[in-house]
C-alpha cells in the first residue's frame, strides 16, 4: 500500500512506551555552565540541548525548533541557554523498521538538574513512513515531539490549589479488526487520550470509564471497503454513556497486515469524542496538597 493510500485511509497519531536506556549525559556542561549556557531572563522552564540521533543540519536546528514549539504551548524554553532555575532537556531518538514503508520512531526524554541528576523521564513512540521521516524538517518533528515534553514539564509544576481528579479509562479492546489493529489501535488510543485530560489505566476496577470497540469491514464497490469502528463508553457498572463512531472508505485489503501509522490516525480521530463522553461521568475533586 502506498503512502498516499495509507494517509487517505484514516486520520494518525503516535506513541507507546519504549525501552529505557541510558541517555547521553554531558555532565560537565550541566554542572558548570559555560559561556554558551549564560542565564537569560525568565524563571524556571527548560533548556533544550541537542538530541542524540538527529544528525546534520536537521539535528543542529531541532533544539531551537523544539524550544519554539514548547513556547507556543506556554512552556518557558530556550535552546542551549540556561534560564534561572531551569531544567535541562536531554533527548535521544532511534528508528526501527516495522515492515513495508513504516518506521517506529522511539524518543527518549530526560529532565536533568544542574548537577546532572534525573528529575523525570519519559519514553514515547511515533509511527511514520520512511519517506515522511526523511522529509520531515526540524519544525515538523518538534511539533510532534512537543506534547510529550509539555506533559513531562507540567508534572514538575507544584500546585497549591484543589484539582479535579483526571478521569481514568480502561481500554477493553477492539473486536473485529483485521491485521494487527486489535493490538495497535488500542495502544495508540491510550496515548491519544492522555493529552485530553484523561488517563488510561490497566486496572479495570480503578477506572472511571470503560471503553470497548467493535470494528466491521464490508465491501463498498470495486477495489474499496467501508471500515467502521464504534467506540462504546460506559460506566464501570456497565451503563452506557455514549458511542463514538468512525467510518471511511479505504482501499480493499489495506488493513489486513500491519496498520503502522494508520492506527495513530484513527486514534486521533476518536480521542476527542471519547474524552468528551468520559468528561460527562461525575468525579470528585482531589484533596489540597
Amino acid at each position: 500500500m502506498s503512502s498516499s493510500e495509507r494517509s487517505a485511509a484514516f486520520a494518525l497519531l503516535v506513541l507507546a512506551v519504549a525501552a529505557c536506556q541510558p541517555l547521553p549525559r554531558p555532565l560537565a556542561d550541566l554542572a558548570v555552565p559555560g559561556p554558551d549556557l549564560l542565564a537569560v531572563p525568565g524563571s524556571g522552564g527548560i533548556a533544550v540541548l541537542e538530541v542524540d540521533g538527529l544528525d546534520g543540519p536537521r539535528g543542529e536546528a531541532f533544539a531551537a525548533a523544539l524550544a519554539e514549539a514548547l513556547q507556543n504551548r506556554e512552556v518557558p524554553a530556550t535552546a542551549g541557554s540556561k534560564m534561572r532555575r531551569s531544567l535541562y532537556l536531554l533527548g535521544r531518538v532511534e528508528t526501527r523498521d516495522i515492515g513495508g514503508d513504516g518506521l517506529e520512531i522511539d524518543w527518549d526524554w530526560e529532565l536533568v538538574d544542574d548537577r546532572g541528576g534525573t528529575v523525570d523521564r519519559r519514553q514515547d513512540r511515533d509511527v511514520m513512513t520512511r519517506q515522511d521521516w526523511q522529509r520531515a524538517g526540524p519544525k515538523a518533528l518538534a511539533n510532534r515531539a512537543a506534547p510529550a515534553i509539555v506533559a513531562l514539564y507540567n508534572a514538575q509544576m507544584p500546585s497549591a490549589v484543589a484539582e479535579e481528579i483526571r478521569p481514568t479509562v480502561f481500554l477493553a479492546g477492539l473486536k473485529g479488526a483485521p491485521g494487527d489493529g486489535g493490538r495497535t489501535l488500542p495502544r495508540a488510543l491510550a496515548t491519544a487520550i492522555e493529552g485530553r485530560k484523561v488517563a488510561s489505566t490497566t486496572d479495570r476496577a480503578a477506572a472511571s470509564a470503560i471503553i470497548d470497540g467493535t470494528m466491521s469491514v464490508t465491501p463498498a464497490g470495486p477495489g474499496k471497503e467501508k471500515a467502521e469502528i464504534r467506540w462504546r463508553v460506559s460506566r464501570p457498572n456497565g451503563e452506557e454513556v455514549g458511542v463514538v463512531t468512525q467510518a471511511n472508505e479505504i482501499p480493499a485489503g489495506s488493513l489486513k497486515g500491519a496498520w503502522g501509522e494508520i492506527a495513530g490516525y484513527v486514534a486521533l480521530g476518536a480521542a476527542d469524542g471519547i474524552a468528551d463522553l468520559v468528561e460527562r461521568i461525575p468525579r470528585q475533586a482531589a484533596p489540597r496538597r
